[in-house]
């Protein structure tokens, strides 16, 4: 695996965010554009390059709303996204597709199913059906195979 070095302060200024400490977050002040998971964006940046950080913050912060979801489980899945499709880079309307995304709201459905798997992965699996809706259907009613 190739390690990107990034500057993670410099990327997140020109995408208009704030890397705060951790220890500095308080979910009741918390703003649009404040991000406090430092970690999680170094990973991200080292394991794929500035350019890939950089369409990350924007596709989450591309309304004042979704700029508020700057939480390392909805980043993770944001960028796995991109990792996974990454026809979805070429798609003209990819930014008019998330700023039409509700991240909170998606967030909050997940966090509040306690499904068993980390947050970020469910998050992963319903971006992706917004993104990339399977050819046919899942049979949900019937036989089990």
């Amino acid at each position: 695996m190739t390690v990107h070095r990034v500057n993670i302060y410099q990327i997140a200024r020109e995408c208009g965010v704030r890397l705060i400490e951790a220890r500095e977050h308080s979910p009741a002040s918390r703003r649009p554009f404040e991000c406090y998971c430092k970690p999680t964006i170094r990973d991200i940046g080292q394991r794929y390059g500035a350019g890939h950080l950089r369409l990350v913050f924007l596709l989450m912060t591309g309304t004042r709303q979704n700029a508020r979801e700057l939480y390392a489980d909805m980043i993770k899945a944001v960028s796995r996204l991109l990792v996974n499709h990454p026809d979805l880079v070429r798609r003209p309307s990819l930014v008019d597709d998330f700023n039409a995304i509700d991240l909170g709201r998606l967030r909050r459905q997940v966090r509040s199913m306690k499904c068993g798997v980390p947050t970020s992965d469910a998050l992963l699996v319903l971006l992706s059906v917004k993104f990339k809706p399977a050819e046919g259907h899942i049979e949900t009613t019937g036989e089990a195979a």
